[in-house]
């Protein structure tokens, strides 16, 4: 009877041993080549601070994010596999700063209500809180990403589109207010009567289904009419994804910007107003069609094709090249002062020393093939007016608010772009040297530095001003800048011994753990984002 008393106690004492040490590798993970996963993205981002990574932050474990790892895990002395296990995560987020919240006991987590209250959830935190947080947005069709209980920068974004359209400081941040929201959300919900994790993927599903039969788009949705919906955003310049036919994050928010620049309901849904509007606003660009390709109809006379604001820098156009495109192209020459012949459409001997004379006056590759970084220049300078100093301004309405993390990689470095300062009305051009949480950039010009100077009064500071920067595909973005040159120089005949930094709309997390200057420059930005919209 003794005996099997302490066989029985050393069995408990063994299960409840394993019970514990499943409790704390409950949040235990491993990545390794193949793996795509929000937590993936944030390593990189970590890799690429410590430069031991230089792609693309994608959530894809790909082959140079494995080589960055093994360089990691061989400088500190950890096994070289290339698989980041809790070792080398532990590792690395120490020596990059990343704070990572310990995870908490998982108790009673299946009410939506529990995590509204108490603690504050952002970029970093891992814990079960996280998790019924990413449940909850899911529910509520805002959060499409794997249920980690790690927040990353789907997690971050999601609670950003959240506070946007519930009227909450957009910051990322899962704090009391926002945690209360998403509660009551859940309450008045329509689409789920409890947000009991078990339920909401079927629900999601469900109402897709439901919603496109009623001609409403969300999230998740997948259809032709994604896809039209999608074509149509990217002819109006809200969208800059492929087209997919599949509704996520992108679409979203290109939906998201179209109705908060044409005054409806901003919720991200394209429902029959958003449609409506959509449909309303192309036949008023001259673009009835909604399905059709805009090459396959510029056939017509060469008013409208010249009409187009700016060439596909998807095409590359050579001695021999014919059509709409190369008038295009013949016409922005003539008028920046590279072209004198006739605009005929076909590229000859004339057309390709034009096209090398530009290639020369911008340090391109002069040899007379006009291939994207060349026709995105000549967009830049054909939109600024550079020739003339007259500047074809965005109005208001077409100002976007967007995440830099989202689009930055649109625009090579090298390109031009066209700053605006609405406060004075002064316009002038920078070319993009690096991107990073910001842009580096410098004046093209001594005129453009003139212009620039005269526009913050004359006065060499680091203050911030609001501005609307104009790139190369003719998409605006609100955003600011300074006057102050520092650091390295690549223009040298421009006046300007530097460069300078143009900040964009980043979540307040990351700029709060940029510093200070970053968090003056965000708030800058959100108060002339209110201005702008007050100018629709």
């Amino acid at each position: 009877m003794g005996i099997y008393a302490s066989h029985r106690f050393k069995i408990t004492a063994l299960i409840c041993a394993l019970l514990l040490c499943i409790s704390c590798t409950a949040y235990a993970q491993y990545y390794r080549l193949g793996d795509e996963d929000e937590e993936i993205a944030t390593i990189q981002s970590a890799l690429k601070q410590l430069k031991f990574y230089t792609g693309d932050i994608t959530g894809h474990f790909g082959t140079r994010t494995k080589e960055a790892v093994v360089k990691f895990q061989k400088k500190y002395k950890l096994q070289a596999d290339g698989i980041v296990g809790d070792d080398t995560l532990q590792q690395l987020y120490s020596v990059a700063g990343i704070e990572v919240l310990p995870t908490t006991s998982v108790t009673s987590s299946t009410s939506s209500s529990s995590s509204s209250s108490g603690s504050v959830l952002h970029y970093g935190s891992q814990n079960e809180q996280v998790r019924q947080l990413q449940q909850n947005l899911t529910a509520l069709g805002y959060y499409s990403g794997s249920i980690t209980g790690h927040y990353g920068s789907k997690t971050e974004a999601s609670v950003s589109a959240f506070q946007r359209a519930n009227g909450l400081s957009a910051d990322g941040v899962a704090g009391t207010k926002t945690l209360n929201a998403i509660s009551a959300a859940l309450t008045g919900s329509t689409s789920s009567s409890s947000s009991s994790s078990s339920t909401s993927k079927t629900t999601t599903t469900s109402t897709v289904t439901a919603s496109s039969s009623d001609n409403m788009l969300k999230l998740g949705s997948k259809s032709d009419e994604v896809r039209t919906l999608q074509t149509n955003l990217k002819t109006l310049g809200y969208y800059s994804g492929s087209i997919t036919g599949n509704y996520g994050n992108l679409t979203k928010e290109a939906v998201y910007n179209f109705q908060r620049a044409n005054g409806l309901s901003a919720d991200g849904v394209a429902g029959a107003k958003t449609l409506a509007a959509i449909k309303t606003k192309l036949a008023s660009n001259g673009s009835s069609s909604t399905s059709t390709s805009s090459v396959s109809t510029s056939t017509s006379s060469s008013s409208s094709s010249s009409s187009t604001s700016v060439l596909a820098t998807s095409a590359t156009l050579m001695e021999g090249s014919k059509g709409d495109e190369v008038k295009k192209l013949q016409k922005m020459l003539a008028s920046l002062g590279y072209f004198k012949g006739n605009q005929t459409g076909n590229f000859g001997s004339v057309t390709k020393d034009a096209v090398i004379a530009f290639q020369k006056s911008k340090g391109l590759t002069a040899d007379g093939i006009a291939g994207a970084k060349t026709l995105a220049a000549i967009n830049a300078d054909y939109s600024s007016g550079s020739s003339s100093g007259t500047i074809k301004v965005a109005s208001a309405s077409k100002v976007i608010y967007s995440s830099f993390y989202n689009w930055r990689n649109s625009y090579s470095n090298g390109e031009y772009c066209t700053v605006y300062d609405f406060s004075t009305g002064y316009t002038w051009r920078l070319r993009i040297m690096t991107k990073d949480a910001h842009m580096d950039a410098e004046p093209v010009t001594a005129e453009d530095t003139a212009i620039m100077q005269k526009a913050f009064g004359g006065k060499t500071t680091w203050t911030p001003k609001v501005v609307w920067v104009t790139f190369s595909d003719g998409k605006t973005y609100i955003g600011s800048t300074h006057d102050t040159p520092h650091g390295t120089q690549h223009i040298t005949t421009n006046n300007f011994k530097g460069h300078l930094c143009v900040h964009f709309p980043i979540p307040m997390t990351r700029a709060e753990a940029i510093g200070d200057y970053a968090v003056t420059h965000q708030k800058a930005i959100n108060a002339g984002w209110e201005l702008t919209q007050k100018m629709n």
